[in-house]
């Protein structure tokens, strides 16, 4: 049995992960961690250097070897587009081997809905490349944080209808730039399935009922586990 880690911008996020199967651990520290009964972790990490190094750290105390995957220029067949390939974040990475090896089209849009959207276009086993935007929260931050007149006074449930208040009028609005930008992309660069992953991912999916969507919360662990599999 294996520990998979995912250290993004906001959180970490472990699996543990046995004959192909995939199961979500919640825990109150990385202390916790350290006592299961696993052969072996394995990190992706987009966090700052400083918050990785601090999670190696921590993990040294383990009984268990910890792995730190990186960004490839190739790997079990896929090509990665970039001419830097190392720059492609290896979150991003992990998802389109995770998807390229569970969900075989011929064309496929990957979105992962956390801090950050991005967006990632597969064609076979090659990337097309991608994009990058705000997340729901990411935008209302940055809204917030640059103007001085607009306040958000409580915390709601964002839809697609016109906000009647300042504070529905910056979340929907939020949800509408990220649910245009699906629409638009499948629209300019079509594809044969809509893939959706991370922590807004559902919601997403709720605003996409016309589309071929499919959900998939461990698809960078299924990334991952090609490494463990191969």
């Amino acid at each position: 049995m294996q520990l998979l880690l995912d250290l993004g911008n906001s959180r970490l996020k472990a699996v543990l992960y046995q004959n192909g199967q995939f199961q979500q651990l919640a825990f109150d520290s990385v202390a916790g961690l350290l006592k299961l009964p696993v052969t072996a972790a394995y990190l992706s990490s987009v966090a700052t250097e400083q918050k990785t190094t601090e999670l190696l750290q921590g993990l040294q105390a383990a009984s268990f070897p910890t792995t730190q995957l990186h960004t490839e220029a190739s790997a079990f067949g896929l090509i990665n587009s970039y001419v830097e390939p190392q720059r492609l974040g290896v979150d991003r990475w992990l998802a389109m081997l995770g998807a390229y090896r569970s969900y075989p089209a011929a064309r496929q849009l990957i979105v992962d809905a956390g801090t950050a959207v991005t967006f990632d276009w597969l064609e076979e086993n090659r990337h097309l490349g991608g994009w990058i935007l705000p997340g729901l929260q990411l935008q209302q931050q940055a809204l917030l944080a640059q103007t001085a007149r607009i306040h958000k006074a409580q915390q709601l449930m964002p839809n697609l209808a016109p906000g009647c208040s300042t504070s529905a009028g910056v979340e929907n609005g939020a949800l509408a730039a990220i649910i245009g930008a699906i629409r638009l992309g499948w629209q300019t660069t079509p594809a044969q399935q809509l893939l959706l992953t991370g922590g807004d991912a559902e919601l997403l999916k709720s605003y996409l009922p016309d589309l071929p969507v499919l959900v998939d919360p461990f698809l960078l662990f299924k990334g991952i586990a090609q490494y463990i599999d191969n």
